[in-house]
């Protein structure tokens, strides 16, 4: 077994949130943000076309330790297993990136302050952020098991998302209550226990969610297409309360039906 290179840096989120988080939004899935949309710039799509590139591991981790050989034998073996050094998940970009951003896959990086103006100036002027600390667009080219994102395991929907298109007939990103001895899993084919996510009709194009007591995961519609923004923001706390109280007396907090 080989030694486990990735490095692990604690966030601002995870070493600071408020403790009362806990309880006041406990075993909340998500919440669509009360914020105008976030439109993206008129030239995303010329970069998009232009830099985007699948994204493939380039170091092994505590949840998937193999090397390129051991994967490539595992793959023989399990032919329906995603082989990540070699198939990949999404095609994307980063937009902006800090040293202490995720490194265990391949980037193809752009300047997006530089880029795309409008949107950058619309996160800092629309969201709770204190910092930018990585903006990366990512659109998924098969299913993405149910998982949980190592970072940011906090028991209140901390984790931020955009959706900046979704061409899908009806919705694709699902969430599912776990316990903490939870291990990544193929999305179930009976999806009567899981929480949908509509982006596609949805109020808003910003949502956060649970990425402790949830994982969460993507179907593949073929003939369809969706381009996500996954942020990591660290966030001035104040607003972010009073923008989480806002969101949810407007939209609901998504409590699962008992």
């Amino acid at each position: 077994m080989p030694i486990i290179v990735d490095k692990y840096f604690m966030t601002y989120n995870e070493k600071n949130w408020p403790a009362h988080f806990a309880e006041k939004y406990k075993n909340i899935p998500y919440v669509f943000l009360d914020v105008p949309r976030i439109e993206i710039d008129d030239n995303f799509h010329q970069v998009w076309e232009e830099h985007k590139k699948p994204i493939l591991r380039l170091k092994p981790d505590a949840r998937d330790p193999r090397t390129p050989e051991e994967a490539a034998e595992y793959k023989r073996q399990n032919p329906g297993w995603t082989n990540q050094w070699v198939e990949a998940n999404w095609d994307g970009i980063i937009a902006y990136t800090t040293a202490e951003a995720d490194d265990r896959w391949t980037e193809s990086k752009v300047d997006g302050y530089k880029l795309f103006p409008k949107f950058f100036q619309a996160i800092h002027e629309l969201l709770p952020v204190k910092k930018v600390s990585q903006v990366l667009f990512w659109s998924n080219v098969r299913e993405i098991g149910m998982h949980r994102d190592m970072h940011e395991q906090l028991p209140w929907p901390s984790s931020i998302r955009m959706m900046i298109e979704d061409h899908n007939p009806s919705p694709t990103f699902f969430l599912m209550p776990v316990a903490n001895d939870f291990k990544t899993t193929k999305v179930p084919a009976d999806k009567t226990g899981l929480i949908p996510v509509d982006t596609v009709n949805a109020p808003s194009n910003v949502f956060m969610y649970n990425n402790k007591d949830y994982a969460h995961g993507a179907i593949k519609i073929e003939g369809y297409s969706k381009i996500l923004c996954s942020m990591s923001l660290d966030y001035d706390w104040i607003k972010l309360e009073r923008m989480l109280d806002e969101s949810i007396a407007k939209y609901g907090n998504n409590l699962p039906q008992q």
